[in-house]
């Protein structure tokens, strides 16, 4: 391509884009000619011409402009408004659905009978046998804030030490004993605790035979 097709390349896009812009003057001035002769055969002069075009196409096109601003503005707050119904609407029925899935599930919990008794959990109990039931004993003739150890014991009902020193964990987790300072042959000492000392209470209460230490019997506390 040379510089004159160029050239002549520039101009008939220049005369394409002033066609296209000028097109709503030109219209507007055609129909005008129809209102008032006198007033477009003035304005049609050469003189004048291109001038009224320009005038009137750029009133054309700012009123375009105004227009579809508008326009978008208008439909932005309509899709707002659309959207937040819509948001509202499945809010509502989200809400109704879970509150008749609530009903529908107390009612028949209602009226199965069988699930309540399913859902009824029972205390957890803990078995002390013989020789927990020794130990407390001891610890409680010996009396409150007397410390006892695993050795001593071991010694008392002719036992290995290991054996009493399980029983007394035991005890201890149950919150019958609790460990206190010091230790005996590397073993820690325990005392009774006030729920210990209660539950042989109640238990000699309950089992009045039970002063002799071999005629203590397996018994069942709840812990809950």
């Amino acid at each position: 391509m040379g510089f004159d097709d160029f050239l002549k390349l520039l101009r008939d896009t220049g005369n394409a884009l002033y066609n296209a812009f000028a097109w709503p003057g030109e219209y507007a001035l055609l129909q005008l000619g129809n209102l008032a002769p006198d007033f477009a055969a003035y304005m049609s002069t050469p003189a004048n011409h291109t001038t009224a075009v320009v005038v009137l196409s750029l009133i054309y096109w700012y009123l375009v402009i105004v227009l579809a601003t508008i326009f978008v503005r208008a439909c932005r707050d309509v899709a707002r408004i659309v959207t937040a119904a819509a948001r509202t609407i499945a809010f509502r029925i989200i809400l109704e659905a879970g509150n008749a899935k609530t009903r529908i599930i107390c009612r028949l919990r209602q009226r199965l009978p069988w699930r309540k008794a399913a859902q009824d959990v029972a205390a957890p109990t803990v078995e002390f046998d013989k020789l927990d039931l020794a130990i407390l004993k001891t610890a409680v003739v010996k009396g409150p804030g007397f410390a006892l150890s695993a050795p001593e014991l071991a010694e008392q009902f002719s036992l290995r030490p290991a054996q009493i020193q399980r029983s007394l964990d035991k005890l201890c987790s149950n919150a019958m004993m609790t460990t206190v300072i010091g230790s005996t042959e590397g073993f820690d000492n325990y005392r009774l605790t006030d729920s210990g000392s209660a539950f042989v209470g109640l238990w000699a209460r309950r089992k009045p035979r039970a002063v002799d230490n071999s005629a203590m019997s397996n018994s069942r506390v709840p812990l809950g």
